[in-house]
């Protein structure tokens, strides 16, 4: 036992090296940085746009007393500062609200009152200054469509209070209010669908971003030590000591999995301060989630964990399996190529889609690829299907037994030295 310690310690000690850590910190970092920015630009966007709907400079050109009250009203009622230019064009009046700091110019024409009255339709515009290319400095374009809608709503309003003085013009230009609920299964509750989707999207994100992870991080790690071990023939030293092969063989995957799995805590970790900046907060999402009964049971998070535990498995043989079909580092760092594409895979098509809306030969694809399961159960087990979640773990212990014998005869040979991919005889052929 304490030869397999020491081995463990070894295989520990080989992969968690202080470039690998200062490669996680900066990851970590890098999200800290990203999230903090983005935060930070949405505040500061938001900030340029209220300055923006506080500080509009008018250039009323058609003078007329129609025209003044509807500016007048829109200055009360929407807490909208209005500047009046008393420049008699343009050009000159641009030059003004750049001098004064403002970003907005909003132009009267000449006969508004007469086309308005009339009924017909008539145009404003919007002159909209531009100082960068940033998030808050293009966000002068959404005023435009802000003041629009703000004159439609006076002018009409207008209108209604005319025609029926008794009447409330909110209610006549409004009369329907929507209320929203949702069903879940026997379930309903009131709410968005939109709300429970992005309430519900770690679990449909987050679980495949740490699959993803960890097989990558532990495959490489594996793949690359077997290199490492055969270029420098530490392998046939490692082979001769008074310990049985297959404890080798598992002194490898438990080290190569220990490490990988603090790599995926640490870089999740991360990614979810990253995530969380960028999703606004929203008041009772446990209550509306539990109501649904859109959430996890400690049994659930067992069998989540269960497959889990069988695609890291499953993918750590692999890597064992193919690291020994390398020479040397360079081209075992090659080797993960199709651990990372069966990982890919599922990822990329189980993402944005449930597998019932997928065709049934991708359907097939998916539950053949053994990595596709966890991400399978990390949506069927929100909705109580538990057969589905059951009948991938058992096909996932099936192969992570096949593969662990695979790679324990393979370990047991010699074929551990002198196995090696090679294309020389494809070439010639």
């Amino acid at each position: 036992m304490n030869n397999f310690t020491n081995l463990l310690k070894k295989e520990i000690k080989e992969l968690l090296t202080k470039q690998t850590i200062i490669a996680l910190l900066f990851i970590v970092l890098l999200y800290g940085m990203m999230g903090n920015f983005m935060g930070n630009a949405k505040e500061s966007a938001e900030q340029s746009a209220a300055k923006q709907l506080t500080g509009i400079a008018v250039l009323n050109l058609d003078k007329s007393e129609y025209s003044k009250n509807i500016l007048n009203k829109l200055t009360t009622e929407k807490n909208v500062k209005l500047e009046i230019t008393e420049k008699t064009n343009i050009s000159e009046a641009v030059i003004e609200i750049k001098e004064k700091g403002l970003e907005t110019l909003l132009v009267i024409p000449q006969g508004f009152e007469k086309n308005v009255k009339a009924g017909e339709k008539t145009n404003i515009e919007v002159y909209s200054i531009i100082k960068g290319l940033s998030m808050g400095a293009t966000m002068s374009g959404n005023v435009s469509g802000f003041l629009v809608d703000s004159i439609n709503e006076e002018i009409s309003t207008t209108y209604l209070k005319e025609a029926f003085p008794n009447k409330n013009p909110e209610n006549i230009n409004n009369p329907l209010t929507l209320k929203e609920f949702i069903v879940v299964n026997d379930k309903i509750a009131p709410g968005n669908p939109l709300l429970v989707q992005a309430l519900t999207m770690n679990y449909s994100i987050m679980i495949p971003i740490i699959l993803m992870i960890v097989i990558i991080y532990a495959g490489t790690m594996i793949m690359t030590s077997m290199g490492l071990e055969k270029e420098n023939k530490t392998l046939e030293t490692l082979l001769t000591l008074p310990i049985k092969r297959i404890w080798i063989v598992f002194a490898k995957m438990l080290g190569a999995a220990i490490v990988a799995l603090i790599m995926a805590l640490i870089v999740i970790g991360g990614f979810r301060y990253y995530m969380f900046s960028m999703t606004p907060s929203v008041d009772n999402n446990s209550t509306i989630l539990e109501t649904l009964g859109l959430t996890m049971s400690p049994f659930d998070y067992i069998l989540l964990g269960v497959s889990l535990f069988l695609a890291i498995l499953i993918a750590l043989s692999l890597c064992l399996i193919l690291g020994m079909l390398s020479q040397d580092t360079k081209s075992a760092q090659t080797m993960n190529f199709p651990i990372i594409l069966l990982v890919m895979i599922p990822y990329l098509l189980l993402m944005f889609q449930d597998i019932e809306t997928l065709s049934l030969p991708i359907k097939i694809l998916l539950y053949i690829i053994p990595f596709s399961h966890p991400l399978i159960a990390s949506k069927a087990l929100i909705l109580n299907n538990y057969s589905i979640v059951i009948g991938g773990i058992i096909y996932m212990a099936v192969f992570a037994i096949a593969m662990l014998y695979l790679a324990v005869h393979l370990f047991n040979t010699d074929k551990v030295l002198t196995a090696k991919l090679s294309f020389k005889g494809i070439r010639k052929k």
